[in-house]
């Protein structure tokens, strides 16, 4: 009985990401990360890394995405994309082997959807940081990272990174 049930959920599981897909419906913020799926590669000195920062695979809904990321050292972390259609944003959930996690709730700025965190650091003082994963043809992507002290008034970047999709 157990068996059957998990295979049950298995066929589910397969199936209903293509069904709840379907029922979506398409604007422009949605289709954002339409391209998103693949491995991306961080592009150093011209030429892409030989391994991949991140891999990306559907989530249970076309608006949604699962990522795993390879950090320097062998660790790695996983995150959720997704595209909320009750708020009409999209927001990034992330945890680390190290035992940390983190909600980043999505606001878009000038036609790019950015992820923005509170964080305290050490010395107590509090920051705004926020993160852009902008799409630049269905191959390319640009990531940026900003920290801001005054409420995010003004922001200061922390790096810029380009990185190339491969299938």
């Amino acid at each position: 009985m157990i068996r059957v049930k998990f295979i049950i959920l298995a066929i589910v599981m397969g199936i209903c990401p293509n069904c709840t897909s379907q029922n979506q419906e398409d604007n422009q913020d949605d289709l954002y990360y339409k391209d998103w799926i693949g491995e991306w590669y961080l592009k150093n000195k011209g030429e892409p890394d030989k391994l991949p920062s991140f891999v990306v695979t559907q989530g249970l809904y076309r608006g949604s995405f699962e990522e795993i990321w390879m950090g320097s050292g062998g660790s790695f972390s996983k995150a959720w994309r997704a595209w909320d259609k009750r708020t009409q944003k999209w927001d990034f959930a992330w945890m680390s082997v190290d035992g940390l996690f983190q909600i980043w709730n999505g606001k878009k700025v000038n036609g790019i959807w950015y992820m923005y965190n509170t964080f305290i650091l050490d010395n107590g003082k509090k920051v705004l940081s926020r993160q852009a994963f902008t799409p630049m043809s269905p191959t390319r992507m640009v990531r940026t990272s900003e920290h801001s002290s005054d409420n995010g008034k003004t922001w200061n970047l922390r790096f810029r990174e380009i990185y190339i999709k491969r299938e």
